[in-house]
């Protein structure tokens, strides 16, 4: 992995967060544990967005 700034990763969570909440989203816990990971430079974005897709396809399936 590249080099991970926690700092510039945090920032950009903010944002992605407060964009949701002016469109009425809201974090599950799912979502959440997965930002921290990304936040701790644990997963890539990349990886972020796979665990993400795969969560939601397969609860949209059940």
């Amino acid at each position: 992995m590249k080099n991970c700034s926690q700092l510039d990763r945090r920032k950009q969570t903010q944002s992605a967060i407060a964009i949701a909440a002016i469109n009425g989203g809201k974090l599950t816990e799912f979502t959440q544990h997965l930002l921290k990971q990304y936040e701790d430079c644990q997963i890539t974005s990349r990886e972020l967005k796979q665990a993400i897709i795969q969560h939601y396809t397969k609860a949209s399936k059940s």
